[in-house]
């Protein structure tokens, strides 16, 4: 503290100082920087060419610039996304100067986040995406990530729930990998921090999402890099594509308060519908006697017919609510040439629509530029959040998964004397009685110090720590064990990554119009999760996060159960890159770069790889036959070539691991737990991009059309190996993987005049999946865990593999199948399985519609998919065989006697009433298989920003009420619920191969917030 105050101190001298200079000039030139709306545009610069003075606009779009000599100056106002103005200003003692700003969609000039530093728009050769941070914040997502749906094309953003907390699964131009992570790499102000769903396993039907406490405020924009040109700076980690998140710095000017606030309320946005208890008796009384019985069916769980005729039991609202969300941030910017700083603070509670279920989490954010000379600059970042995640039982686990599926309409809630009814599923019992919470902190932390000892030659030296805190208590009473004490369970994780990378770069300007600059850089990583394996459990009387003695007395007495693992999963990357790009005369840009990596989760035959790619630019409308075009005002070719990698498998898989299993004798063993394999190395991904940028008729047409071409080979696949061996599986570098397609992204100025605005942004995108060879493995050898995927040469990753369903005998009622061989029979066998159907979708997309009348705005995204399929994997009991389950109301389409045409056969009690089907659980055919097709109406948004006069008066600036709706509609032919699917996934390859199963998947939540921002 001493240190800044010693800082201020300075610059406060130094500020009197230059004012008692200024005396001897008596003249100042004020005014307002105004956009096409008439509305203020804060931090705007404002520039007098011929002495180098400039400032920046406060929040009211005002300016001031004292201490000049009357004359006649040339003055030049700027805003990043606007066409600069540039005129003639006579300034004689106090002057006033106005400058109105229309936007400029092709900004050449724009700045974009680019690895390991930045580019002007008209420079970059690769395939980057942007997003702004007022888009990210527009919507109450369980997390950030989620709100870049529909915002960048070639991005498939899929949701994962409406759990609160719960991730989404992003896909930057397909999936290349099977058994290693196909996420994105996340990268956060310089930090690539961890993102891995899986750290906390796969309880409660949900994957924890490490993603979830980052503020979405504090975020400025999101760069995504999606070709080798882009992303092939991050080398062995940029095959799945890199996600840059730029948080907000401060500006210069006097300090400006921005406060925020929302307050929604939200349900959920479709479900399936079932049966009620009447119905549901009469569909099971209907099976019974197509069996061949007489009297009453019987029904479970010791229910008489007079209990089940009295009850009819709603619940999924029962176990449902209206949910509330609350946010508020609080943040401060203020600088000056030499010190820059930007403190936020943030809290906000999202009570899902699942009663008990909630996300609250708590944050602050310190990001302080220092430059104290023109030779050395520093940088400090420093964010820490805390997230609070009450949690559920769901899908499989129970509660809105049993209200689905279990926990029929013929159930009560309550026995005769006021207790829960415990005979059977009771999800409302579970929600009553169970305590689980989920508690992570992160820090984000940060140093950068930059020196630049002589001209266009700058050295900087960047240290970070990313360290993820995680904790878990769950705690059932005795009411749900049925002993004479409760059972407690904490499991705790400490994920700690600590990152250094140091760059060198260097401007050579030939001439005006040549210029080489130059990127060298050394970074390393080192990551390790240290915490206890198998976490602390016993009998309790309370969860441990309310009673530590306990605790503590409980590991004392787990003995060897109970160990700490310090630094298990221990990771480093050790690198060497490079990038030269060479621009001319504002129309020809090179790019050529380089990363060599080392690494430790690979065998010493391929500990270190290399990862080059090379892209061009040729901006065709600077081209003097295009140059003053009144069509074409902005024409650019770009491409790219590359090799990119993934390394995003588990530590340890290449030598020679053993451990501690079982006993011989009395005595404990050592056995062997994997294969050795020193070849293992990272999958390679070979990609190829090309692509125009256009503006056409003053810019009101604008876009992007791109075609792109991935191959990915040396394939890791953790697949069956010969028996001999002692194990199932092992990690290989086998096969290859071809994705392919394109996109486009078209931006519309429709109607634009003094008081209305009309624009239209729509993107779209075909990707072609296509597994090209597995080497020697068999496709039963990598399966997508319980969801019934396979890997099939010829066929998308992840295809589902089912027997074809061909309909109803109308004499008989039974089910008729294709074999193999596409005969028709009537004999169910899962020999008859064949590939099926298609994972990922055809297109995905997004159209916004944004229509302003002076301070009014309304906008509007449809998100879409198009193509691809749905597999219902709880259908086969909510729609086959009548079991225990509840039935979904789709059902009225059967067979009821002979002669009927009708989607679903006979209802029975008994599946080998349908021949060959042995169980309920191995129906697994296309007759669950649906058309996974929708659209929805994402955001619809209706926002008025005060009058800079009005606001002014209440001591506020930039004032902007507002009410947003998401997944207001949706759109969809898929009759079990929600159509956008991310079950809980048991690991990596599961997650990659089935992202189109649904298993009792909690829907996503629709809806409505309030809010207010403002500065002053």
């Amino acid at each position: 503290m001493k240190v800044f105050y010693l800082m201020r101190h300075c610059l406060f001298v130094l500020l009197a100082l230059s004012a008692l200079t200024a005396n001897a000039q008596t003249g100042s030139l004020t005014g307002k920087v105004l956009d096409e709306t008439g509305q203020p545009l804060p931090g705007a610069s404002v520039q007098i060419k011929s002495i180098g003075k400039s400032t920046i606009t406060d929040v009211g779009g005002n300016y001031k610039l004292t201490g000049l000599n009357n004359g006649q100056f040339t003055v030049v106002a700027s805003f990043i996304g606007y066409k600069s103005v540039e005129r003639s200003v006579a300034v004689k003692g106090a002057s006033t100067a106005n400058f109105d700003l229309k936007p400029d969609d092709q900004s050449l000039n724009e700045v974009v986040v680019v690895g390991y530093g930045t580019q002007t728009r008209r420079e970059v050769t690769g395939s980057i995406a942007r997003v702004s941070g007022d888009k990210i914040a527009a919507l109450p997502t369980p997390s950030f990530e989620a709100s870049l749906q529909g915002r960048a094309p070639g991005v498939q953003v899929t949701q994962g729930s409406g759990l609160a907390g719960s991730g989404s699964v992003i896909r930057v131009r397909g999936i290349g990998s099977i058994s290693a992570g196909g996420d994105p790499l996340y990268v956060v102000d310089g930090i690539p921090i961890t993102s891995d769903p899986f750290i906390s396993g796969n309880r409660g039907g949900m994957n924890q999402n490490p993603l979830a406490t980052i503020n979405a405020e504090d975020i400025e924009s999101i760069d995504i890099l999606k070709d080798a040109g882009a992303a092939g700076i991050y080398g062995s980690r940029g095959a799945n594509g890199v996600i840059l998140i730029t948080t907000k710095r401060g500006k210069s000017g006097s300090p400006v308060v921005n406060f925020s606030t929302k307050y929604g309320l939200s349900t959920y946005a479709t479900k399936p519908k079932f049966v009620n208890g009447s119905e549901w008796l009469a569909l099971r009384q209907e099976a019974w006697t197509n069996d061949g019985h007489t009297g009453l069916a019987t029904l479970p769980q010791g229910i008489t017919w007079d209990q089940a005729r009295q009850t009819n039991t709603n619940w999924f609202d029962l176990v449902t609510r209206t949910g509330k969300y609350n946010e508020q941030n609080l943040s401060l910017s203020q600088g000056t040439e030499k010190l820059k700083t930007y403190i936020s603070v943030n809290h906000d509670d999202n009570q899902s629509f699942l009663k008990g279920n909630s996300y609250e989490k708590y944050g602050f954010r310190t990001n302080v530029d220092v430059k104290p000379t023109d030779y050395f600059s520093a940088s400090v970042n420093l964010g820490y959040s805390k997230g609070t995640n009450q949690r559920v039982n769901a899908a499989w686990d129970g509660g809105i998964g049993d209200a689905m599926s279990t926990a029929l309409p013929i159930y009560p809630v309550f026995n005769a004397d006021g207790t829960y009814w415990a005979n059977g599923a009771n999800p409302a019992r579970s929600i009553n009685y169970v305590d689980w919470k989920a508690v992570d902190q992160r820090l984000l932390a940060g140093l950068t110090v930059e020196l630049k000892p002589f001209k266009n030659f700058s050295v900087k030296g960047i240290a970070n720590i990313d360290h993820l805190d995680l904790t878990e208590d769950q705690f059932r009473p005795k009411e749900l064990t049925g002993n004479a004490r409760g059972y407690a369970n904490r499991w705790l994780n400490q994920q700690i990554n600590n990152n250094f990378t140091g760059t060198a770069t260097y401007d050579l300007n030939f001439s005006d119009k040549s210029k080489l600059s130059f990127l060298a850089g050394i970074e390393t990583q080192s990551s390790e999760l240290n915490g206890y394996p198998n976490g602390i459990y016993g009998d309790a009387d309370g969860p441990y996060s309310k009673n530590q003695d306990a605790m503590y007395l409980q590991m004392q007495q787990m003995g060897s159960n109970l160990y700490y693992v310090n630094g298990a999963n221990r990771t480093t990357f050790a690198s060497l890159f490079a990038r030269a790009t060479y621009s001319y005369a504002n129309k020809y840009t090179v790019q050529a770069l380089m990363r060599r990596d080392g690494s430790s989760k690979f065998g010493p035959n391929h500990k270190y790889g290399n990862f080059p790619a090379v892209s061009a630019g040729w901006t065709l409308s600077q081209e003097n036959f295009l140059k003053d075009s009144k069509v074409v005002n902005y024409l650019k070719l770009r491409g790219s070539y590359g090799i990119t990698g993934n390394a995003n498998i588990p530590p340890g898989e290449y030598y020679a691991k053993f451990g501690n299993s079982g006993s011989y004798n009395g005595q404990p063993v050592v056995t062997p737990q994997n294969v050795e394999n020193p070849n293992l190395q990272w999958e390679q991904l070979k990609s190829i991009d090309a692509a125009v940028e256009f503006g056409f008729l003053n810019n009101r047409i604008s876009g992007e059309f791109a075609y792109y071409n991935k191959k990915t080979s040396k394939v890791l696949i953790s697949g069956g190996i010969s028996p001999s061996t002692g194990f199932l599986a092992a990690f290989q570098n086998v096969g290859e993987i071809l994705n392919e397609g394109l996109e486009l992204s078209l931006n519309t100025i429709n109607i634009q005049s003094k008081n209305f605005k009309w624009t239209t942004n729509f993107n779209i995108s075909k990707n072609y999946n296509k597994v090209l060879s597995i080497g020697n493995l068999s496709s039963d050898g990598i399966l997508g865990a319980t969801n019934d995927t396979r890997i099939i040469v010829g066929k998308p990753v992840g295809t589902n593999y089912l027997v074809r369903y061909v309909g109803v005998d109308p004499a008989d009622g039974l089910p008729i199948w294709l074999d193999k061989n596409g005969y028709q029979t009537k004999t169910f066998s899962l020999d008859n399985r064949v590939a099926v159907g298609q994972v990922m979708p055809d297109y995905v997309g997004g159209l916004t519609n944004t229509f302003s009348f002076k301070g009014f705005e309304l906008t509007s995204l449809f998100t879409f998919a198009l193509g691809g399929n749905i597999y219902d994997g709880s259908a086969k009991r909510q729609l086959g065989v009548v079991t225990d389950w509840n039935i979904r109301t789709d059902i009225s389409d059967r067979w009821q006697k002979p002669g009927d045409i009708a989607r679903f056969p006979r209802l029975t009690m008994t599946p080998g009433t349908y021949p060959g089907l042995s169980s309920e659980w191995q129906y697994n055919s296309t007759m669950f298989l649906y058309d996974a097709s929708f659209m929805r109406l994402r955001e619809l948004t209706l926002a008025y920003r005060f009058p800079a006069a009005f606001a002014k008066k209440l001591g506020m600036n930039n004032t902007r009420v507002f009410v947003t709706g998401m997944n207001l509609l949706t759109f969809s032919k898929y009759p079990g619920g929600d159509p956008e699917i991310a079950r809980d996934f048991e690991n990596p390859q599961d997650r990659n191969m089935s992202p189109n199963v649904m298993y009792l998947t909690t829907p996503q939540q629709k809806s409505v917030t309030f809010g207010l921002s403002t500065s002053f």
